[in-house]
Formats: C-alpha cells, structure tokens, sequence
C-alpha cells in the first residue's frame, strides 16, 4: 500500500463513520413512545397512557393504537388520535382476564416509527388460582344467579367473594390530566353479593337481584376475588340481554281444528322486544316435530292422525338483534331459552277407549261390589237400624204358669187403712150467739 496515500484513505474511512452516524442520529428520525402506563379509566373503560417522543415543535404528531387479540390475525383499523393516551370501552372480543397487548405507532408528516407494543395483564396473581367457568344468568326481571368453579390451585381457606356493577353507555370518560387507575382500586365502588351459595365449604355462587327492563340494554360486570392479592380476580363480562332467561310460556288451550291440525294456544310474554316461540311436538310412536314462530300466541301441527296421542310444550327466548353487542369479532350465538313449559297432551281416538275403560271398569267394580255388600248385609242393617219389639208370649211361653202361680207374690199392691170423719154441724141458739 502506498503510504502517501494512507491519510487520503483514514480521512474517507472518518467521513465514511461520519456520515453512517450521522444517519442514525438524524435529529429528524421519529422515535417511537416510551414509559406506557396501563389501568382503568372509569369502571368500563381501559386505559393506557405514554409519554410522547422528543420532535420538533413544526411536526403535527399522530398516535395509531390499537389492541391486538391472540391468535386472531385479523384486526380492527387502529384509532389514530394526537393525544398521547389510548382508552377503550369493555367489548367481547377483549379478554379481560389475560394479558393486553397494545400496539403503539407515532406518526408525523411522511414520517412513522418503529411499532411499539406493551403488554400487561389488567388484574395481577396467580392464573391458576383465578376461578374458572364463571358464567351468569339474569331470570328476566328477578335476579342474576352467577356460578363458578374453583381455581386449579385453591389456596387453604380461600373465601371467594363477588361485586358487580352495571352500566349502560359505550362512551369513556374524559381523559384530562388522568393516570390510569389500577384495577384493584375500582372493586370497592361495586356492589357486594349476599346470597351464596357453598361446596365442601367454598363459595361457588351468589345470587343478587336485578329488576330492570331489557329496553335499558345494560352492561354487566361482575368481578370474583378471593380475599388475598395472590389469588388473581376473575372479571365477567357481558349485556344482561344476552344472558336474559324468560319466563316459560303457559299453554291455555289445545285441540284438533279441521284439516287434522293440532292447534296450541299459549300466554304471551310481556317483555319489550321481540321474542321467539318453539313449540316440541312429541308422538306416542317416539318421533318428534320443533316449530319456531316469531311473536303470536298460538301455533298449528298439520296431519296430525286421529290414532296417535300427542304431547306438546313451549319455550320461548329473545331474538338475535335484542344482543348490546354488534360487535363483527364476537361470536354470536342463539340467546337462552326459557325452561319448557308444562306438557299438553291429546289422547288418540283408541287411547280415548283405553282411557274410558280403565276409568269406567273400575267404577262398575266398585258399586258391584258395594251393592251385594249392602244386600247380604240389609237384614243386619234393619235391625240396628229399627230394632223389632219382643213378643211376650213368644219370650215367656215357657214359664207362663209360673207366672201366674207365684205373679200375686210378686206384686200385690198394698191396701190402705181408710178412716172416714164425718162431720156434723149444729145449728146456735140465739142465747148462745149473745
């Protein structure tokens, strides 16, 4: 190498160094945020809060954020917002009780950051000692009875307990100069349940009343602690309509019309929103027909024979569009079904025989027997009833003369002394009258 040209070669090498430097602390590279704080805002709404990069004043700088559900590939278009916060109202697609991932990128001008992603569960503790399989249902207008299991690991003298709140807005409230709250600090603010329920002496269930209408369209959150901060809460989620159980129908009235159609009358429900009905309608040969109508308070069976014996009953739940959530990600469902109502049934022409002679045979038996009882039994009856007077010559006969041998001994009435008094009046003088 030729050593004059040694310095031309050092200096390129530094201008070189300089120059890849200089890329990488171009004062105009956008950082992505840093220092993401996670927690509530409100008792509805999560929260996440960063502190901005370093940029020059000139830039208009955007935030894009959005929740990233596992293993989900498709997501929703993130929020783009300047401010430097992120909140989100509660919805199905959100597992609340695992770890949160937000998906952070600044933007300004023509210029984007690297992704940034912060990850942190919204309640803190052992997974495994959080219950499992909670699940809830709202008796329409009555009460919200939840159930649980315990967790993998049951701590000793665990005491799970349960507090719920309800609400009925999408909106989160405002930001300001909040920080995020951490969700522990948020239990105290729900409503306590009373009525448990007990297995092997821990509580798998509460029952609290909720006496709403289902036009409120209300949102139900329902958080099961353990009385410890190692046991991780369990946070339940859902639109009470989407867990509303009604009442079961009343069958009022069932009978064959023309045509051979079997005609089922039921009460109607009271409640606001459009219903479904299903009627089951069960042959004595084992087969089984379902029909679901919309609304009304009757349905028909049609070719119905004469020769089979039907058993009807009714159920009933809310339609699909009665759900809060309309939400494209969540996985719908049919809605609860109400218990069956109390079966129906219409006897077969020969079941209607069988029926009136197993009934009738019985009947005849039964006065049969009673009238020769009776029969065999009058004479007895008469005489307790109308005892016959004795003949006394008949009860007597044999010792008749010896009745009126010794009958003067017997009774002799005595005879009384009688003294007759006579009395004799004499007349006065006039010498004795003075």
């Amino acid at each position: 190498m030729d050593v004059h040209r040694l310095p031309t070669l050092l200096l390129c090498s530094l201008c070189a160094g300089w120059t890849c430097g200089s890329a990488y602390t171009d004062p105009g590279e956008l950082y992505p945020s840093s220092s993401i704080k996670f927690g509530m805002n409100g008792l509805s709404c999560l929260f996440w809060k960063w502190t901005p990069p370093s940029i020059s004043a000139n830039c208009s700088v955007q935030y894009t954020a959005e929740i990233l559900k596992e293993p989900r590939t498709e997501m929703p278009a993130g929020v783009r917002d300047k401010y430097p916060y992120f909140t989100k109202y509660f919805e199905p697609r959100i597992d609340l009780n695992n770890n949160l991932t937000l998906k952070v990128q600044t933007t300004c001008e023509n210029r984007t950051s690297e992704v940034k992603l912060f990850t942190s569960p919204l309640t803190t503790g052992n997974s495994r000692t959080m219950v499992r399989n909670m699940t809830c249902i709202w008796h329409y207008n009555e009460y919200v009875n939840c159930t649980w299991r315990p967790g993998e690991v049951v701590p000793p003298n665990v005491n799970y307990s349960l507090r719920y709140w309800f609400y009925n807005s999408n909106e989160c409230p405002s930001v300001g100069n909040k920080q995020p709250t951490p969700f522990h600090d948020l239990l105290d603010k729900g409503e306590p349940c009373q009525n448990y329920t007990y297995q092997s002496g821990i509580p798998v269930g509460c029952v609290f009343k909720f006496e709403q209408s289902l036009k409120e369209y209300k949102r139900l959150v329902a958080v099961v602690t353990g009385g410890s901060q190692d046991i991780k809460p369990y946070i339940y989620f859902t639109c009470a309509n989407n867990i509303a159980k009604l009442k079961a129908p009343v069958i009022t009235d069932i009978k064959i019309i023309p045509n051979n159609t079997l005609l089922v009358r039921w009460n109607e429900s009271d409640v606001p929103l459009t219903v479904n009905y299903q009627g089951q309608l069960e042959m004595s040969d084992g087969h089984k027909v379902i029909v679901t109508v919309l609304q009304g308070g009757s349905m028909e069976f049609p070719d119905i024979s004469p020769d089979i014996t039907y058993t009807v009953k009714v159920r009933v739940n809310l339609m699909k569009k009665a759900m809060c959530f309309l939400d494209p990600y969540e996985q719908r469902k049919d809605l609860l079904w109400s218990d069956w109502s109390e079966e129906k049934k219409i006897m077969a022409i020969e079941d209607k025989r069988i029926r009136f002679l197993v009934i009738f045979l019985p009947v005849v038996l039964f006065i049969t027997v009673t009238t020769v009882l009776l029969l065999f039994y009058m004479r007895r009856l008469l005489f307790r009833i109308c005892p016959r007077i004795p003949d006394p010559s008949k009860v007597l006969s044999s010792d008749f003369q010896h009745w009126l041998k010794y009958g003067k001994a017997v009774y002799e009435p005595k005879k009384e002394e009688v003294c007759v008094v006579s009395l004799l009046e004499t007349s006065l003088s006039s010498s004795q009258v003075e």
